[in-house]
């Protein structure tokens, strides 16, 4: 695991492929309070992993932000039975194979409460997506929320990044974006992000924000804002 920020944050990529395009896939690790980890968008669980993250700390807390970001939970729900397991809003439908512990919105739960901000981008019809904070750090950590694939070098995963405009420079997929119709409530739900101390940007496909978090997180939503 590549470490982000010291004895805090973590984070460990993964080869991916979207409908047979690589994108990538990356998964964040916070450390809370008493060494529980906190492990947000997990990736495939190998025994590297595993033996990585048991120097870290005890494995307390595991979310999907969205409902795309599933695809490896059974095998953590396995290892972990003793974790807590957060599902976005859809995905217990969706995946009525595991059993959470909770749903994830607006509010945020007693066991990362005082530590991590969070809320709920709202106003899309199809998903909806949650996104975290970590003050210590200046972090902010998305899912699908931005993508930048600037850096690939597949002309399949070059085409997809500038159909849906996060090849030159960080932003929503068009694909998503086009799906938020009530741009009063995705309005609200940015501005309260923006008020959160961050610099710095996590994100699950492509390049890392490594400072100017804001000002590229505020450009990327000129659109609705």
């Amino acid at each position: 695991m590549n470490e982000w920020s010291e004895n805090r944050i973590w984070y460990q990529d993964m080869p991916f492929k979207a409908n047979g395009i690589p994108v990538g896939a990356r998964m964040t690790v916070i450390r809370l309070d008493d060494n529980k980890l906190f492990i947000h968008s997990p990736v495939q669980l190998t025994t590297k992993l595993q033996l990585e993250l048991s120097k870290l700390g005890q494995v307390h807390a595991i979310v999907s932000p969205n409902m795309n970001h599933h695809l490896f939970m059974s095998e953590w729900w396995l290892a972990y039975p003793n974790a807590y397991f957060f599902a976005p809003p859809g995905l217990q439908n969706k995946r009525t194979d595991l059993v959470f512990d909770d749903a994830l919105g607006a509010d945020t739960p007693a066991l990362w409460r005082h530590q991590l901000h969070q809320t709920l981008l709202r106003g899309s019809d199809k998903m909806e997506e949650v996104l975290f904070c970590d003050p210590q750090s200046n972090t902010l950590i998305v899912g699908d929320t931005l993508a930048w694939l600037g850096n690939a070098t597949h002309p399949l995963t070059i085409g997809l990044a500038l159909l849906n405009g996060c090849f030159k420079s960080p932003a929503m997929p068009l694909y998503w974006r086009l799906t938020f119709k009530d741009k009063t409530r995705l309005r609200q739900s940015l501005q309260e992000i923006l008020t959160w101390p961050f610099d710095r940007i996590i994100l699950s496909h492509g390049q890392l924000i490594g400072n100017n978090g804001k000002a590229h997180f505020h450009q990327a939503f000129k659109w609705a804002l």
